[in-house]
């Protein structure tokens, strides 16, 4: 039906009055939300919130003891978290710290073995101030980590939000750069909604574990400090009804805490920290509070940090709490944010595997020590055993000479493949035995066995650098494929990487890229030897050239092996071997062109990955940004330091010199025929010489590029003696009488 006129005319006016009223009413929260700083949380939000057990981990969460977090971990995202800070010890004032920083940071304290308490902090109005906080942020500041105490409620405060603490360690982890938090609360049981209401960020404590170890009594003298480190506490001393009665404490107050929270807020449960025993990868939970649970899209954490999934890492939690309470960082920090990704179906197998990827860990932590202790052993029980040998076989005091010769070559190849096999024992899940230790030690010799049994069984053991070149193509075909599959064999390997150590989590490891360059490096000599012997020299050097460069791809490539040092390292022993195999004069000029190339390839590399966006780069792109604003030096100072340190590291620079020393001393020394084997083997194979030169160059370099220093040439030579050894023992076995065969003209001869 159409309007009269008069009600025409008076609803025009009206009309216009309610489109300007809508108009002003839409843009009012649009003002409100200019007129709030950049980053700052919206007003009316939830709070984000974290809660730091100390000690708690996957094998103590079960439907019976802990069924708050166990529900968590139904319906929530879950992983491990590597809580190494600044120090090997995390204690929690340590961890809580490290959150505040987004940094590995410390705590000074008198025994380093011995966590100290945070002093109770001075109530300010509802809040409250850190007696001494100075004393935390200075040697932070002035570490090599330069870790910024204060940073995470300081981005809070400067966004205009809030902060809560609810007990000593919170209100550290909370607090901004003058060492105060907003509100704070002794403990979880003195909060109410009405204390959380207008909170941005809270901190809740609950260190009921951490009360099951109280500390030894402060000894007055040294050597009853001594002792009093001998006999601290050991989790194992417990009872187990005593833990589970604090694991269900514990879990009471989480749930108290979960029903008090508003829906929508994000829940957050980490262990930030270990008190006693050794170091272990603890518990991470996230999810959002709705209908009085925690709630979200299952799945294992991981972050751009560890780029596992199940897997990330303390300063991971920084970035993590300030994105969910949508609060911008005042400066960079070192972690990433956590991001979900798939997990096992049900939450029993999700659990079971993080524990047992816990257990992996553990074990080889501990295993570690007496792993190189026995590989050093080993070695140089192989170059006395042949040094004894050899000395004999010149003599002629040997009756089965063949059989002495092929023994030593047997043994030589099993000491060359033990790296290999440390690796290819994570095919076997060794960690879910009853005793994995055993375990992992059957795995690691029996794949030994099966490399060697390869390398003899073949026609190629008739050869010189049969056996010696699939033990070497087998090293370096195993890491290749494992680092395009995401490096998942180096993971929780005694010659890898450890979580729980934390150098690194993805990518090649320093004692893995000395296998790998080492490996591939006497692959091409042997590769290079049938193929110079058939006539085809160009084939080899095109082969060298090939399989070097995909090497130095795969080593270097962010996301495959990144590794900044290693491409340094690698080229220039590339080089030299690419240049001998090609019967070209080594010179000054050529080599200088050589580390040019190398550091050419580093810098594109760098370069490409820096201009990713910054929480997609890689360690290589994260030091390139720091070159860019000035900010390497404290990195650069920290891999210096750490490469000069392992120096003092007794077994592995014995491992580097014994080996130099049968290389040089024993192999080279004239028999009876007078002249060395090794020297009789290089007129066998002109190529050993190329893959043995390359190798004792990459490894030089690699000690001074990486910071694993003397780490990579002790590694890079138990991989190529015994390789030499074992074709030292071949051309000893053919005796004078039969002369070597090299298909070389004179001129190519005198070049190589």
């Amino acid at each position: 039906m159409p309007l009269s006129p008069a009600i025409a005319g008076r609803a025009v006016p009206a009309l216009v009055v309610l489109v300007l009223a809508a108009v002003l009413l839409s843009a009012a929260p649009a003002a409100a939300e200019r007129s709030r700083a950049p980053g700052a949380p919206p007003e009316d939000s939830a709070p984000t919130v974290l809660v730091g057990v100390p000690g708690l981990l996957w094998k103590d969460v079960t439907p019976e003891n802990t069924p708050t977090l166990w529900s968590m971990a139904s319906g929530a995202a879950i992983g491990n978290v590597s809580i190494r800070t600044a120090t090997s010890r995390t204690c929690p004032t340590d961890g809580w710290l490290t959150v505040s920083a987004g940094e590995r940071a410390l705590s000074e304290r008198e025994r380093f073995t011995v966590c100290e308490a945070v002093p109770e902090p001075v109530r300010d109005g509802s809040g409250a101030v850190l007696r001494e906080y100075e004393t935390y942020a200075a040697p932070n500041r002035e570490s090599v980590f330069q870790a910024p105490v204060g940073l995470l409620g300081q981005s809070v405060r400067d966004a205009g939000g809030t902060t809560l603490a609810v007990g000593p360690g919170a209100a550290l982890g909370m607090a901004d750069t003058s060492g105060r938090v907003d509100h704070y609360l002794d403990s979880v049981h003195d909060l109410t909604r009405e204390r959380l209401s207008g909170v941005t960020l809270a901190a809740v404590e609950l260190p009921g574990l951490t009360r099951l170890y109280p500390d030894p009594p402060q000894p007055s003298d040294e050597e009853a400090a001594e002792e009093a480190e001998e006999n601290e506490p050991d989790p194992e001393d417990v009872p187990t009804w005593a833990r589970e009665e604090a694991l269900a404490d514990l879990d009471a107050r989480l749930r108290a805490l979960v029903d008090l929270l508003p829906a929508g807020s994000s829940l957050m449960v980490v262990g930030v920290s270990m008190d006693t025993g050794p170091s272990e990868l603890t518990v991470a939970a996230s999810g959002q509070v709705a209908d009085g649970g925690v709630t979200g899209t299952p799945g294992f954490l991981a972050s751009d940090s560890t780029r596992r999934p199940g897997l990330v890492a303390l300063t991971d939690t920084t970035p993590t709490l300030l994105e969910r309470a949508g609060v911008s960082p005042l400066e960079p920090v070192g972690g990433r944010p956590w991001h979900r990704t798939e997990r096992p179906p049900t939450t029993e197998a999700a659990v079971k595997w993080l524990v047992d990827f816990n257990t992996a860990a553990v074990v080889v932590g501990g295993a570690i020590p007496g792993f190189f202790s026995g590989l050093v052993a080993f070695q140089l029980l192989i170059y006395a055993a042949a040094a004894y040998s050899l000395h004999r076989y010149a003599k002629g005091r040997y009756v089965k000479r063949a059989m002495v010769l092929t023994v030593t070559r047997v043994v030589a190849l099993a000491g060359a493949s033990f790296p290999v096999a440390s690796y290819l024992a994570n095919l076997v899940p060794w960690w879910a035995s009853p005793q994995p230790f055993l375990a992992l030690l059957a795995c690691v010799l029996t794949a030994d066995a099966l490399v060697v049994a390869l390398a003899m069984a073949g026609p190629w053991r008739r050869t010189i650098l049969g056996p010696m070149t699939v033990v070497a193509a087998t090293t370096t075909v195993v890491l290749f494929v494992d680092l395009s599959l995401g490096a998942s064999l180096q993971m929780n390997s005694p010659t890898g990487y450890s979580p729980i150590v934390a150098g690194r989590f993805y990518g090649i490891g320093n004692i893995a890229f000395a296998t790998f360059a080492t490996g591939m490096l006497m692959t091409v000599a042997g590769v290079s030897h049938e193929l110079i012997s058939r006539g085809r020299r160009g084939a080899a050097v095109a082969a060298t050239l090939v399989i070097g460069a995909a090497s130095v791809v795969i080593v270097g490539w962010p996301g495959l092996g990144t590794d900044f040092g290693g491409v340094i390292a690698l080229v220039p022993g590339l080089a030299v071997t690419t240049m001998m195999i090609a019967g070209v004069r080594i010179t000054p000029v050529r080599m200088g062109a050589t580390g040019v190339a190398a550091v050419t390839a580093i810098t594109v590399v760098a370069w490409l990955d820096y201009l990713r966006p910054p929480h997609e780069r890689s360690h290589i792109g994260g030091f390139t940004a720091q070159v860019l604003s000035g900010e390497a030096g404290p990195v650069v100072t920290r891999k210096l330091s750490a490469m000069l340190g392992t120096l003092g590291n007794w077994q592995l620079t014995l491992l580097a010199a014994g080996a130099l020393l049968f290389l040089f001393a024993v192999l080279n020394r004239p028999t009876n025929w007078r002249i060395g084997a090794l020297q009789r083997a290089y007129e066998h194979a002109p190529t050993l010489r190329a893959g043995l030169t390359g190798s004792l160059v990459t490894a030089l370099v690699g000690f001074a590029a990486n910071d694993s220093g003397v780490a990579i040439p002790a590694i890079a030579l138990t991989v190529a003696v015994p390789l030499t050894l074992s074709a030292c023992t071949w051309a000893l076995q053919q005796g004078p009488e039969n002369p070597p065969n090299n298909h070389k003209t004179p001129e190519s001869a005198q070049k190589m």
